[in-house]
């Protein structure tokens, strides 16, 4: 069942982190690593980058919501308690950081993070790569999700599939309110997605394309035009990733000739990161609903 919610916003900014590491990957994911293994390849990487972050947000007062992938709790004991006595919201990344081609997919992703999903309240999804299937809600709700954040779109209207709200990642096109029936999942970066919302400047991929002004004036459009702006960052994007294998590298020592879509990643854009979090307020997905009465008591 779906149902289209019409919301009018206070004016709001919720920035997201996807936690996460180069050794998610698909093709490291196909070797079936065993956890000793991930842990040497990622160097410290991960624990790492949530030191950067949990001061840097602590400096600024900040409180945002980590969707993080679960498999980093295997790896590194202790990191999920240590976003949670921070004060953060965790959601849910995926397990293995697995693509959502199916639902399928989704549901052994869900199946190997239950325990965690359980322990930490965790109510809140977002998809790899913003690759979400239809069918894939009635599974969130079976594992007592609440909301996603897993499409591209205008986050002033906030839709309902199968029982769980979806809050878009915000794009330029800020006429684009489709009925819910008629969106195409899954409604990822991809040209002909762009052509109907415009660009889709909540994902973290352009960041270093638009620049520190652009994100800027949108973020001040929030309290002049009473909107709401959904925005995410990945921690490897902040804090960079070293391998040490001869075999393995992270996909941002690849020759950007080779891979020249990929290059806005490659760019370092913690100043930018803290700049903004230094002059902007930003919530949490979860107090965002609870504020919105979606939510009827902070969770």
């Amino acid at each position: 069942m779906i149902h289209y919610i019409n919301m009018k916003s206070n004016g709001h900014r919720l920035m997201s982190i996807d936690f996460e590491t180069w050794i998610f990957s698909e093709n490291i994911n196909k070797e079936k690593l065993s956890i000793k293994e991930l842990r040497e390849l990622d160097n410290g990487h991960a624990p790492k980058a949530l030191d950067y972050l949990l001061k840097i947000l602590k400096k600024n007062n900040q409180t945002i919501t980590f969707f993080v992938v679960l498999q980093l709790e295997e790896i590194y004991p202790g990191i999920l308690e240590k976003i949670k006595n921070a004060g953060h919201e965790i959601g849910f990344h995926g397990y293995t950081h697995s693509f959502i081609y199916n639902a399928k997919i989704l549901e052994q992703e869900l199946e190997q993070a239950k325990k965690y999903i359980k322990k930490y309240n965790i109510i809140g999804y977002q998809a790899p790569r913003i690759l979400h299937v239809k069918e894939g809600y009635k599974l969130l709700k079976k594992y007592g999700f609440v909301y996603s954040s897993s499409i591209y779109g205008n986050p002033n209207k906030i839709y309902k599939f199968d029982g769980i709200l979806e809050i878009p990642v915000s794009v330029s096109n800020t006429k684009y309110s489709p009925d819910p029936k008629t969106i195409a999942f899954p409604s990822n970066m991809t040209f002909a997605n762009i052509l109907n919302f415009g660009i889709p400047y909540g994902s973290s991929y352009f960041w270093s394309v638009l620049r520190e002004n652009y994100y800027r004036r949108k973020l001040q459009e929030t309290e002049k035009n009473d909107t709401t702006v959904t925005l995410f960052m990945h921690n490897w994007q902040l804090i960079r990733q070293v391998s040490k294998s001869n075999k393995y590298k992270p996909p941002e020592d690849s020759n950007p000739f080779l891979q020249p879509l990929y290059y806005p990643y490659t760019v370092n854009v913690s100043r930018m990161f803290e700049n903004l979090l230094r002059d902007f307020k930003f919530q949490t997905y979860k107090d965002y609903l609870y504020e919105k009465k979606y939510l009827s008591h902070p969770r």
